[in-house]
């Protein structure tokens, strides 16, 4: 192994981290060269190799390699490269989205997939199908519980639970959702992060039937998520499973 080696294992990384943020008009700039990195990576045991010895020490895990790069995530919550509530935010928020708020639904999202720690080593295609009125009563049943955790209970971050309680004062559905002002709604906010998550490569989404869309995860999401590596996924997933087969209505009653 020479210094050029060792430059192009870290570039190979470098830009991997960058497309596993979102950072696309980066990898775009650098595209030739990803692919040429790719290209060697897939073709060199001995580069390969390289690489994955320095994914470890830098605590990263590699999900899947594409054409935009290496698909990288935190092998664990604490590592350095596990998102925090602000870089999840500046990850993911759109707009007038707040970062916690999003949050939330990312991780309502993610609950309805995996409800169980099993569902995490399931085969994805024994998963099933989650569409949006899956993740609205999800929502339903966090926004619930949430109110009935004592005050100073810290299961999740302080601003979560300031997120849920600005949700239990969204409408679920906003018949005004075109009309300039009109604000948001639990159903809007969930198709633009189903969306967003869609165009990173995470999930499917199929047509049905008209005007009906179903969402698949793929092992890529499985095992993102298995990592940890949505903040407070599993934390937003034990406050929920506290209802247990219980219904929630829209009023927040059990």
């Amino acid at each position: 192994m020479d210094m050029d080696d060792i430059y192009q294992v870290n570039r190979l990384i470098y830009l991997g981290v960058a497309h596993s943020n979102g950072r696309k008009s980066l990898v775009n700039q650098h595209q030739r060269e990803i692919t040429e990195l790719v290209q060697r990576f897939q073709a060199e045991e001995s580069f390969q190799l390289m690489v994955i010895e320095g994914l470890k020490a830098m605590d990263l895990h590699l999900l899947e390699v594409g054409e935009s790069g290496l698909r990288l995530a935190a092998r664990h919550a604490g590592s350095l490269f596990a998102p925090s509530l602000t870089e999840y935010g500046k990850l993911l928020a759109r707009n007038e989205l707040k970062a916690a708020e999003l949050l939330c639904i990312h991780c309502a999202i993610a609950t309805a997939f995996f409800p169980t720690e099993a569902d995490l080593d399931a085969p994805v295609e024994d998963l099933g199908v989650v569409m949006v009125e899956d993740v609205v009563e999800i929502l339903r049943r966090f926004a619930y519980m949430e109110k009935e955790l004592p005050a100073d209970d810290d299961i999740v971050n302080p601003q979560v639970r300031t997120a849920a309680g600005r949700f239990r004062e969204l409408p679920e559905a906003n018949p005004d959702s075109k009309r300039v002002g009109g604000g948001n709604s639990w159903v809007e906010m969930i198709i633009r992060v189903l969306d967003h998550i869609v165009e990173t490569g995470y999930l499917l989404k199929f047509e049905e039937q008209e005007g009906e869309w179903e969402y698949r995860p793929t092992p890529t999401y499985q095992t993102a998520m298995k990592l940890a590596t949505v903040y407070a996924f599993h934390a937003f997933r034990d406050v929920v499973s506290g209802y247990g087969d219980e219904a929630v209505t829209e009023d927040g009653e059990v």
